[in-house]
């Protein structure tokens, strides 16, 4: 999916929210990321790099670490 489409996409869910509430947590949302920090860009950096380079820990591995960790929250 491309860059448009998603914001096609986006736009379709935003315009069926009928909450008020929920479109300012919205628009407060996308303001927050758009004033990131520099250390926190540089951050975000790192991490999708590392990403890229297969050096996370995959979902379904983090997942069943924790239903191991926290069996009873897993029932």
């Amino acid at each position: 999916m491309n860059i448009q489409t998603s914001k096609i996409e986006l736009a379709k869910i935003v315009l069926d929210i009928d909450n008020p509430d929920l479109i300012q947590e919205i628009v407060e949302f996308i303001q927050s990321k758009e004033s990131l920090s520099e250390k926190l860009k540089n951050n975000i950096s790192e991490a999708i790099y590392s990403l890229d380079n297969n050096e996370g820990i995959s979902h379904d591995v983090v997942m069943e670490e924790t239903k191991n960790r926290y069996s009873k929250y897993f029932k």
